[in-house]
């Protein structure tokens, strides 16, 4: 099924300046935030020699934003597109992931891409976070980062990014000072966690809400997390469940993804089922349970994902140990925490069951407005 990779070979050869930035051009260049980049300025075709190889520790799918900078470099649509100041930070004592770059189309436009979480465990804790904590510290460096850029430009400014990515693109946008505010001309999530209730509902999110695009594939868990986007197209995708976080599984015909009415059936009982495990317990509890479950993933040495599951047998009785270090009382909370989300999982898929047994029954689980599609 056509991809990214696929719109390049087709429409590669298509100046920006004959076809208009499109929104799959505008994944792609969130995608390439992935990447590593030299200091120095430069131009795609020539950036495409020099980044370096991805680590092979990464996740597959950043391997294959490797092979999509290479492609795009060669094509009369991305190689004039210029690349300015990227940034790239990860501390774990502070358990932050951030990373941006800046890419100059031919018009002016300046387009701010914001990476999504890469395969260490700091990144992924960082984004657990976010159901207790904001800003975490990526959120705080993504303004900064825009108003950076904000100086360092003239002319109109696009926001995006994919996954934590999307996220930290609306975070900023509505967090920025009014003149930058003004440059902005849209703001793309692509399967992003939403914003915790505040920024939703904050002056500065009202003046950039109606510039937001934000994107989700069929069975979509990242992106929708935490509070909903007002409206969200959802894309086609043929990868399997989780799998299609992964955007080289999301379908694309003509300059246009291939929009579908509605979310998975299983992906409205995950959206479901988190949204209300998270309206009945308190922030505090929130950030035990991240907490308790990351201190034990660390213990076990691992830095990122992939060693972790590469390597259990030998990380187990560091685990082990770990998990034996919990207080009995967090311990207890922990797992009283876990039964709940369990217990309201049960309950929706029975209402569910029940909802599709029910003749002439024409609700779907997704519901309200909030929860809107546009194509």
């Amino acid at each position: 099924m056509p991809n990214m990779m696929d719109y390049l070979a087709w429409r590669g050869d298509i100046a920006l300046d004959y076809s208009p930035f499109n929104d799959v051009d505008s994944l792609i260049l969130a995608s390439l935030s992935y990447l590593t980049y030299p200091e120095e300025t430069g131009l795609l075709r020539d950036l495409a020699l020099t980044v370096p190889p991805v680590d092979k520790m990464q996740f597959s799918f950043v391997h294959e934003i490797r092979a999509m900078l290479s492609a795009a470099a060669m094509t009369e649509r991305f190689a004039g597109i210029g690349m300015r100041h990227p940034v790239a930070v990860t501390d774990q004592d502070r358990d932050m992931q951030f990373a941006a770059v800046t890419f100059d189309l031919p018009d002016g436009t300046h387009y701010v891409a914001f990476r999504g979480t890469d395969s260490t465990i700091v990144g992924w804790r960082e984004d657990f976070n976010m159901a207790f904590e904001s800003p975490v510290p990526a959120q705080s460096a993504a303004v900064r980062y825009l108003h950076e850029a904000a100086a360092l430009t003239d002319g109109p400014l696009i926001l995006g990014g994919h996954s934590k990515g999307g996220n930290l693109a609306v975070y900023a946008a509505a967090h920025a000072d009014p003149m930058t505010q003004n440059r902005i001309r849209a703001v793309y999530s692509f399967d992003g966690p939403g914003l915790d209730d505040a920024t939703m509902a904050s002056e500065g999110y009202a003046r950039i809400a109606r510039r937001i695009r934000s994107f989700v594939p069929q069975h979509s868990v990242v992106g929708l997390l935490l509070t909903y986007h007002p409206e969200y197209t959802v894309v086609k995708s043929d990868g399997v469940g989780l799998l299609q976080h992964d955007s080289f599984t999301w379908q694309v015909l003509g300059t246009d993804f291939i929009a579908v009415t509605e979310l998975d059936v299983s992906a409205q009982l995950v959206d479901q089922t988190v949204h209300t495990w998270l309206s009945q317990v308190s922030p505090e509890k929130r950030r035990i349970f991240v907490n308790t479950i990351f201190d034990v993933l660390e213990a076990s040495g691992a830095n990122t994902v992939k060693e972790l599951v590469r390597n259990i047998p030998s990380r187990l009785p560091a685990v082990l140990k770990a998990l034996q270090q919990v207080d009995a009382e967090t311990a207890r909370m922990v797992l009283t925490l876990w039964g709940q989300f369990v217990a309201i999982s049960a309950t929706n898929i029975i209402e569910l069951v029940r909802q599709r047994l029910t003749p002439d029954n024409t609700e779907h689980i997704q519901g309200d407005a909030t929860h809107g599609t546009e194509s």
